[in-house]
């Protein structure tokens, strides 16, 4: 739910490359309709030189030469949909296209194959990135000692990640290789939660700090099960909360953190409590610990708890609820429970200096 702000230019080749292709689609088209896949390569060529070993692997050049039979004009649409990215996020623009005839479904198909292909030819990075591995590196980087940046539970690696189509590729097929709808998050909330589902208007991770527009508000009953509500900001427009509320909705999260975050509420506040022990035992050692003493370090422990995940690098999970938790607690002074657990580590007991 954070802002991603490092690294989301690294496929911009990609985007150039896709650039290319289309301009000589058209170039070739204008020059004679009926053009050869020797004029197609000759054209990409001019447009830019670092494609002609690209062109020489395996099919890709016949699967760009069958983009010629398209009947849409793929640099317009390509063109169109990029400028317009954000108007459809915001809900201002369907997105409607022909891509979404049955008849273009080859078409469709072969833009996809782009994507799940191009990046894993050596030639292709070696051209267009200073690595051989460019999805892989950009996992690696997006990924690297964070947190999903949809759920903001499950902690990161290279590993166990996914690069999600914001738009999904199944809908937006034209979209497929641009590299701002490229996201690189948890397999749980791409594969598990997501899929091929969007709701519009949507926030959007790299033009917005999601959590910074909500407040998770927890409600604690009698058994010590929490129900979680999400308050809006009053200083939010109508579009925000829009997007927010379907952003929310899109990843679960409420569901997801009464499910999985209730326990690591629970244990960030034993481990607030055991802080506060902690130095009150160092203090024991000179004196009697007073009720004064209790609620103080109890005070001070729930202010420092405070999570600067920035500082960190968003390495810590859950940092969003268990900060808000936090500041609900200080904000209504509700450490009478807090107080008496830690009241009752200490009852009778008398300094050795007595």
């Amino acid at each position: 739910m954070y802002k991603i702000t490092e690294n989301i230019n690294f496929l911009k080749p990609y985007h150039d490359f896709m650039c290319t292709l289309l301009k000589a689609i058209r170039i070739s088209s204008k020059r004679n309709p009926h053009y050869t896949k020797g004029e197609l390569k000759v054209n990409m060529i001019l447009i830019n030189p670092n494609v002609r070993d690209i062109l020489n692997r395996g099919v890709l050049l016949d699967k760009l030469y069958r983009l010629k039979e398209c009947p849409i004009d793929l640099c317009k649409e390509y063109g169109k949909f990029v400028r317009r990215y954000r108007s459809i996020l915001n809900g201002k623009w369907r997105g409607r296209s022909k891509f979404t005839d049955i008849s273009t479904e080859e078409f469709k198909e072969i833009l996809i194959f782009l994507y799940e292909n191009l990046l894993k030819y050596k030639t292709f990075n070696n051209a267009y990135f200073t690595t051989s591995t460019s999805l892989d590196d950009f996992r690696a980087m997006m990924s690297l000692n964070q947190v999903c940046p949809y759920c903001d539970i499950t902690k990161t690696n290279k590993d166990i990640v996914s690069v999600d189509h914001f738009l999904p590729k199944a809908n937006f097929p034209v979209l497929s290789i641009f590299p701002e709808n490229l996201i690189v998050v948890c397999k749980a909330c791409n594969e598990v939660i997501k899929g091929d589902t969007i709701y519009l208007p949507i926030a959007h991770p790299y033009y917005e700090e999601v959590s910074s527009y909500f407040t998770f508000v927890v409600n604690e009953n009698e058994n010590n099960e929490f129900k979680i509500e999400i308050e809006l900001n009053n200083t939010n427009s109508q579009l925000i909360n829009d997007k927010i509320n379907n952003f929310i909705k899109l990843f679960k999260i409420i569901d997801r953190y009464e499910k999985y975050m209730t326990a690591e509420l629970h244990d960030y506040r034993t481990g607030v409590r055991k802080s506060a022990i902690a130095e009150l035992k160092g203090i024991a050692r000179f004196r009697s610990i007073t009720h004064d003493d209790i609620e103080s370090c109890t005070y001070k422990y729930f202010q420092e708890a405070i999570i600067d995940n920035k500082e960190l690098k968003r390495a810590m999970d859950g940092s969003k609820i268990k900060n808000d938790y936090i500041n609900q607690i200080v904000k209504e002074n509700d450490y009478q429970n807090d107080i008496e657990y830690i009241e009752s580590h200490f009852f009778g007991f008398i300094s050795s200096k007595q």
